[in-house]
């Protein structure tokens, strides 16, 4: 039902590496997914992609506070050192690998309440992407409808750490590890106002959990239209508590359902023009039409 459709998303849908390196030495990569909006090189991911770089950015301020802090302070003779030990998982390096060797993501807005981040990729080339996305018209949304989500999860990166550069280096991550799921348009949701912005802020709800990996991918259906935008998974109780037994002792289990959650395409759209980011959307019989 989807194989037309997820060889459309694979063509503007790029995975993001955010690699870390902590103060005691620990190296992590993980991987989100980004779609490419136009061929400006405008791109959309999830807002919680850079929580991230925003503890790093903390972290190195408090390193340096320490730092100073450590200086000011005298060895005495006979008593203990008064150094102050910084804390091991104080992040110390980081770094984005943006889908292209070499790319950067400029001019970003992140807004963390709506879960979004767009930006311009530099030095963008249109030959990158062979198909753009299309963006469905939300007053033609239906409640049943069968979706398909895309992303890149079940990556597993073991970063390599250059002290002398402070550079990462990983394994390529190619178009061949895109993986999508399916579900169905369960429910809309709206939230209210944003404070930063003023926006709108629609989501949608499908049947199926989105996986680790897929945030920032699109939602679309057979056809590829975008629905929305993987944003994260909610946890909803059912209510069951069957008892089980394990190793002769009983328990009771807490039944859940992992219901995937998405930013809408209506608010992706207040937030394009806001921006003034082109974007292909459904139109009439004839297609799509391009709004600036």
């Amino acid at each position: 039902m989807f194989a037309d459709a997820c060889q459309k998303a694979v063509r503007y849908t790029r995975p993001i590496a955010i690699s870390t390196r902590q103060h005691d030495g620990t190296l992590r990569t993980d991987v989100a997914s980004m779609i490419v909006v136009n061929s400006e090189g405008w791109a959309i991911t999830a807002g919680h992609v850079f929580d991230s770089f925003v503890k790093f950015q903390g972290d190195d301020k408090k390193m340096k506070e320490l730092e100073q802090i450590n200086l000011s302070r005298q060895q005495k003779a006979g008593s203990p050192s008064p150094e102050i030990k910084i804390d091991g998982s104080l992040i110390t390096n980081h770094s984005f690998w943006w889908g292209w060797d070499g790319a950067r993501f400029n001019n970003v807005y992140v807004n963390r309440q709506i879960d979004i981040a767009i930006g311009k990729i530099d030095n963008f080339d249109p030959s990158w992407v062979k198909e753009y996305p299309v963006f469905a018209d939300p007053d033609k949304m239906r409640l049943g409808t069968s979706l398909c989500r895309g992303g890149y999860p079940f990556i597993s990166i073991k970063p390599n750490f250059n002290p002398q550069s402070m550079t990462f280096a990983i394994p390529k991550i190619t178009e061949s590890e895109f993986y999508p799921t399916d579900g169905m348009l369960g429910h809309t949701i709206y939230r209210g106002k944003s404070i930063d912005g003023g926006y709108d802020m629609h989501y949608i709800e499908t049947s199926t959990p989105g996986l680790k990996g897929q945030s920032g991918g699109p939602i679309f259906d057979s056809d590829g239209l975008v629905y929305g935008m993987q944003t994260h998974t909610d946890h909803r109780e059912l209510g069951f508590h069957p008892t089980a037994e394990l190793d002769g002792q009983k328990y009771i289990e807490n039944q859940f359902i992992n219901i995937g959650v998405g930013l809408s395409t209506r608010t992706l759209i207040d937030i394009f023009k806001s921006k003034h980011v082109k974007f292909d959307m459904e139109g009439d019989e004839s297609g799509f039409r391009i709004i600036d």
